[in-house]
């Protein structure tokens, strides 16, 4: 890496049941601080279980994102009776984003997990 080289970012978002299992649905968004690529998704939940994570994304001026809006195109982050799970195949997915983009993120399914960290690695255009 050079000296002028910026290292990846991380978008951390973190899903939180409140002690009980997480329910389905749109849980927030996330405001893109700059123009990127996303290079890899990790799920880390809090005990071993299942949850499904769709990641929606739209302009500021398409605000809110919308399921239409999908990036993950068939290939969402799931854990399926595990802990914590790592993509940077990213099949299918939508991996650019322009600065002021916004993600939502919304649970598809879930069971037994209570708290999961969705980490996008990103890099900047």
């Amino acid at each position: 890496m050079g000296f002028f080289d910026i290292p990846p970012a991380a978008i951390d978002f973190i899903i939180d049941g409140g002690g009980s299992a997480i329910t389905t649905g749109e849980k927030g968004h996330v405001r893109m601080p700059f123009a990127g690529t996303i290079l890899n998704v990790a799920l880390a939940a809090d005990k071993s279980g299942n949850i499904v994570v769709d990641i929606w994304k739209s302009t500021l001026a398409g605000f809110p994102p919308v399921v239409g809006g999908s990036i993950c195109n068939g290939s969402k982050p799931t854990l399926s009776s595990e802990q914590v799970m790592y993509d940077e195949a990213l099949s299918g997915w939508t991996t650019s984003f322009l600065e002021g983009d916004f993600l939502a993120f919304n649970v598809d399914s879930a069971a037994t997990v209570t708290r999961v960290t969705v980490a996008l690695t990103v890099t900047r255009s």
